[in-house]
C-alpha cells in the first residue's frame, strides 16, 4: 500500500511517515529496524512496538507517475499531514517532512491535481481497516499506563525501580534494545531467552 501513515504512541504523540509499502515499513519500525528520527526510536523502545497504533490515513495513487513525480507527491501529503496533525514540535516527527518543500507551487498543484482526477483501482484502500483499530482498542491505548521497570542486582542486594526503558538502561548501562529484549523475553541466537544483564535481573513490576 502506499500512501501516508501515522504511528501513535500511548501518550498520544503521532508520528507522520511516508511509504510506497506501508505494511513492510509497519514492520520495520516495530523492529526498530530504521535509521534516524530519535523520538519515534526512543518511543517505540519505551513503550514497545506493540503499544503504539499504526494507522493509514492515506492512500496515495501513483500509478501513472514517474518515479520522480510520485515522491513528489508524496512528501507533499506527509507535509500536508504532519501540519494538520502538529506532529513537529509537538509530535514524534523531527522535521515539517517533505524533504523540506515549502509551499504548493503550480507543478506540484498540477500533479495532486492529475492524481486525484484518474479513477482509482476497484481494490483500492480495500486493505486500509486491517492497520486501523476499533474506538474501544484507541481509547485503551489512550488510557494505558507504562509498566515499571524493576532491576535488582544477582545477589538481591540492591534493587531499584524505574517509570521508563531508557531510565532503566542508563542505569544499568545498557541500551534500551537490550533491555527489551530481556523484558519482551526475545530468544537469542541459541534459543536461550535472557533474564539479566551486567549483574542485574530486568523484570517489569507485578
Amino acid at each position: 500500500m502506499v500512501g501516508i501513515y501515522k504511528i501513535t504512541n500511548p501518550k498520544g504523540q503521532a508520528y507522520i511517515g511516508l511509504s510506497k509499502n506501508i505494511e513492510k515499513r509497519f514492520q520495520s519500525h516495530k523492529k526498530l529496524q530504521f535509521k534516524g528520527n530519535v523520538k519515534l526510536r526512543e518511543s517505540l523502545v519505551e513503550h514497545g512496538g506493540d503499544s503504539h497504533l499504526f494507522e493509514v490515513i492515506e492512500e496515495v495513487n501513483i500509478s501513472t507517475l514517474g518515479r520522480s513525480q510520485a515522491n513528489n507527491l508524496l512528501q507533499i501529503r506527509e507535509r500536508y499531514w504532519i501540519n494538520h496533525f502538529k506532529t513537529f514540535g509537538g509530535g514524534l516527527n523531527a522535521n515539517r517532512g517533505g524533504s523540506g518543500c515549502g509551499s504548493h507551487t503550480a507543478e506540484s498543484k498540477r500533479l495532486i491535481g492529475e492524481a486525484n482526477s484518474k479513477p482509482k483501482p476497484k481494490d483500492f484502500g480495500a486493505n486500509r481497516k486491517k492497520w486501523q483499530h476499533t474506538e474501544e482498542f484507541k481509547a485503551k491505548l489512550r488510557n494505558r499506563s507504562s509498566k515499571p521497570i524493576i532491576v535488582t542486582s544477582l545477589d538481591g542486594k540492591i534493587t531499584k525501580e524505574f517509570g521508563t526503558q531508557i531510565k532503566a538502561a542508563k542505569w544499568v548501562g545498557v541500551s534500551p534494545n537490550i533491555l527489551q529484549l530481556i523484558l519482551r523475553k526475545k530468544p537469542q541466537s541459541g534459543g536461550k531467552i535472557p533474564t539479566s544483564t551486567k549483574g542485574f535481573k530486568i523484570s517489569y513490576k507485578s
